[in-house]
């Protein structure tokens, strides 16, 4: 039983160390989501806040656009790294290529998006943080790491489709669903969760990136907790 035990204390010793940096990012992407909306107008010079009359949840007016074209949901995806690795970003989040973001022309910052290959069927989910892409009939470029897990680093350029599935704080568009980390293991397939916040999730998954580089943040219904653990604050 001991070395069970260790190794739980390893990964929570590990959740307490990242834990403690993700929000304090996350606390940045919000806080320049705010700016960029602030700074942001139409062509009649009215911001996205007097639109919604003192409303910040700005996710309906989005949410409206996506609904009405599908251009807005599919399209070309691509990624970036190399050169740009550890650089500024539009949020001002040190840009990592080893987590799971991506840039965006337009949804606001700490947006979490679901990004799914058309040719393989992989999705995985990125935060976006960052600005772009700036190609012609490219509508995201993420991450190498988010990247990888959909199979486009080694392509380059794909076919994909958009879903937003949280609004700029993180927090599922359903009340009833929230976000889990699953990951398999030699006791065989283990799902941590439910977490509110994408990144808490997140938090967890980066922590687990050694031991169990495959581990997966997903969005599930709250009621299928029977069979998730959670670890220890």
């Amino acid at each position: 039983m001991a070395q069970p035990l260790k190794k739980l204390w390893l990964t929570l010793l590990c959740l307490m160390v990242l834990g403690a940096g993700l929000p304090l990012q996350a606390d940045m992407v919000c806080a320049a989501d705010k700016a960029d909306k602030a700074g942001r107008t139409d062509k009649a010079g009215t911001t996205a806040g007097a639109k919604k009359a003192g409303n910040s949840d700005t996710r309906g007016l989005w949410l409206e656009r996506a609904r009405k074209n599908a251009d807005f949901m599919q399209g070309k995806a691509s990624w970036y790294g190399g050169s740009f690795h550890s650089g500024a970003t539009a949020s001002g989040v040190p840009y990592d290529m080893y987590t799971f973001t991506a840039a965006h022309r337009t949804l606001p910052f700490g947006t979490i998006v679901r990004v799914t290959d058309q040719h393989n069927g992989k999705s995985v989910m990125v935060c976006v943080t960052d600005r772009g892409p700036f190609i012609k009939g490219r509508i995201i470029d993420m991450s190498y790491a988010a990247a990888d897990r959909i199979g486009l680093d080694t392509k380059g350029v794909s076919t994909v489709n958009l879903e937003v599935v949280s609004d700029s704080r993180g927090k599922p568009l359903n009340d009833a669903q929230a976000f889990f980390v699953e990951f398999d293991s030699a006791a065989g397939a283990e799902r941590y969760g439910p977490y509110d916040n994408f990144a808490d999730a997140a938090a967890l998954q980066q922590a687990l990136a050694v031991a169990h580089p495959k581990a997966n943040v997903v969005l599930d219904d709250k009621s299928r907790t029977e069979s998730a653990q959670k670890p220890a604050p």
